[in-house]
């Protein structure tokens, strides 16, 4: 029965009605999140920050905006790096050792249950590694990340500007700059900001790019290489097929082979690299040995779907994980809706976990950073909220396409173990659709495919 309400009259699949249900459940989820749990007195903070924004904005004459913004975005995380100390710990700190092991050729963290288990964490160790021959400095992994974090404001300009008018776009990318998590989880030896980026160029390829056998091929390498890093471009792989098959206009034929090639060619890289890995001295392959792992954890009512000690325990502990992934879902199937809000509560709320990485800023600066980081995401949300409305028009295809990625992301996280920084690649997602919400705002013309 529920079918019928994503088929069109032919009596088809209809996958632009179906990205509006799904439109109208995150218009609601986001502003029940909104009025129920956050602070919203906080918010009015950043009301007259952003009306003075689309004043800069508007008086703003830079000619050359995209190397204007990325050198600002690059001051400002270098100086973040060189003021704010971040303790590295957990997963990082087993990385980072990791890393530096390997430089001396010293294997020996390969025998600990760590990368026997998670030896996809392999791609990011590696990655440091490699950074850490050249200079072995903890400060230069973070010189590295301001890079990379400074060229994903850039790339926000640039895919805003194709989506919409320049002033809207310099306003976006304004925003994402001064936005404050990103720049203290710039000092984060996190495996994350690479694939960001990368998930960016290949959005930015896709809106900007005649779809193409060679495009697909192209994309496939990237989010390949992505992959190795850290295992999510999987989603992203998805998202792009979703949108070959149903909102690209092409002939059915190009579609189908466009897709065909695209994962052919991520799945090709794949195994080359893991093929030269198992040659390699580390004579091991990138996988997870433990695949029911974050569906146990993320399933755990009791916890919000967080990683906690018990779960850990009874899980490697179990001779059977599948059974007791079984059982976990029958026990909490019925209390799953309250558990997905809860956690969407956590990924857009809960930043202070990150925040408790830095160790050398006092109290007053911390409940700063906690007020100042929860009133930005409340203010976020609004214009997120604003940019789910129903277009009058034509529905712009390369927004569809950001929307079925947010979808899906969400959709995974739902059923996943959780963290709050896991929202990061998701809050860069939503920035590039609150565009929209700022023009309707600003009643300008609204954004039209290119």
């Amino acid at each position: 029965m529920l079918g019928m309400l994503y088929l069109n009259k032919e009596g088809c699949f209809d996958m632009k009605k179906f990205i509006r249900i799904c439109e109208y459940i995150l218009f609601f989820l986001f502003a029940i999140l909104l009025l129920f749990f956050t602070n919203k007195i906080s918010t009015i903070i950043i009301i007259p920050l952003f009306i003075a924004l689309l004043f800069i904005v508007r008086k703003m004459k830079i000619k050359n905006y995209g190397i204007f913004i990325f050198i600002l975005a690059l001051i400002i995380r270098l100086i973040s790096i060189f003021y704010l100390k971040v303790n590295i710990v957990d997963d990082f700190k087993t990385m980072y050792e990791a890393s530096r092991d390997l430089i001396v050729h010293n294997l020996d963290f390969l025998k600990s249950s760590y990368f026997k288990i998670f030896s996809y964490q392999l791609g990011h160790v590696l990655y440091q590694g490699a950074l850490l021959k050249i200079i072995n400095s903890v400060l230069f992994l973070k010189i590295v990340n301001s890079l990379v974090t400074s060229f994903i404001v850039l790339f926000i300009y640039l895919i805003s500007k194709r989506l919409f008018s320049e002033k809207t776009a310099r306003c976006v990318s304004l925003l994402y700059l001064f936005f404050l998590y990103p720049i203290y989880l710039n000092s984060v030896l996190t495996n994350q900001h690479i694939p960001a980026l990368l998930g960016l160029i290949t959005i930015y390829l896709l809106i900007t790019k005649k779809n193409s056998y060679k495009l697909s091929v192209i994309i496939g390498i990237i989010l390949a290489v992505a992959n190795v890093l850290r295992t999510e471009s999987i989603i992203i792989i998805l998202s792009i097929i979703i949108y070959n098959l149903f909102l690209e206009d092409l002939i059915a034929k190009k579609k189908i082979i466009n897709s065909i090639i695209l994962v052919l060619s991520y799945t090709l890289v794949l195994i080359a690299f893991n093929g030269l890995i198992l040659i390699s001295p580390l004579h091991t392959s990138l996988k997870n040995n433990a695949s029911e792992w974050k569906f146990y954890c993320g399933l755990n009512y009791e916890h919000n779907g967080i990683y906690n000690e018990n779960d850990d325990k009874i899980y490697f502990s179990s001779n059977n994980k599948k059974e007791l992934l079984k059982t976990r879902i029958k026990e909490e199937n019925v209390k799953l809706p309250v558990l997905f809000l809860k956690k969407e509560v956590i990924l857009w709320t809960q930043t202070n976990y990150d925040i408790q990485l830095l160790n050398n800023i006092n109290s007053n600066l911390y409940n700063f950073i906690l007020l100042f980081n929860q009133a930005f995401l409340n203010f976020i949300m609004i214009l997120f909220i604003i940019s789910l409305f129903p277009e009058r028009k034509k529905t712009n295809k390369e927004l569809l396409l950001l929307k079925v990625i947010i979808g899906i992301y969400y959709c995974v996280y739902m059923f996943i173990e959780i963290s709050p920084r896991y929202a990061y690649i998701l809050h860069i997602l939503v920035f590039l659709t609150i565009g929209l919400g700022i023009e309707r705002i600003r009643n300008l013309k609204k954004p039209t495919t290119r």
